[in-house]
């Protein structure tokens, strides 16, 4: 497949490909070069795209997802891997009750300017 038809089929741009590639997202037993060096995708790096597009979006950094992939020759891969969402786990906890407290102090906002408005109207009244 070339970048183009890989593109499509993940919805990841093709600028975005590339710099996967340089940063050693893509494993080159998916990548395979033509005599003129055109780079021609086997089907696999399709499953393997949208793997990372979608534990990137769940808030995985591409040194996260990196390290999770030079981890499987590792003999405790699995337990780094597990560690590893734990601690992914862990943070959207964090951010999730971090959204909350935000949420909680925007809605005492509003409700204490209604509160000052209808406060303020009776007083012209």
């Amino acid at each position: 497949m070339k970048i183009s038809e890989v593109s499509k089929a993940t919805g990841v741009a093709v600028s975005t490909i590339r710099f996967y590639e340089k940063q050693d997202l893509l494993p080159e037993k998916y990548i395979d070069r033509d005599d003129n060096t055109y780079r021609n995708y086997s089907s696999d790096v399709i499953e393997h795209l949208l793997m990372i597009k979608t534990v990137h979006s769940v808030g995985f950094s591409l040194k996260e997802i990196t390290e999770i992939q030079s981890s499987n020759g590792d003999d405790i891969s699995i337990d780094k891997k597990i560690k590893l969402l734990y601690s992914k786990l862990a943070e959207i906890e964090k951010q999730k009750e971090d959204l909350y407290q935000s949420e909680m102090i925007l809605r005492k906002m509003l409700t204490n300017k209604i509160n000052l408005n209808i406060s303020h109207q009776e007083i012209h009244d």
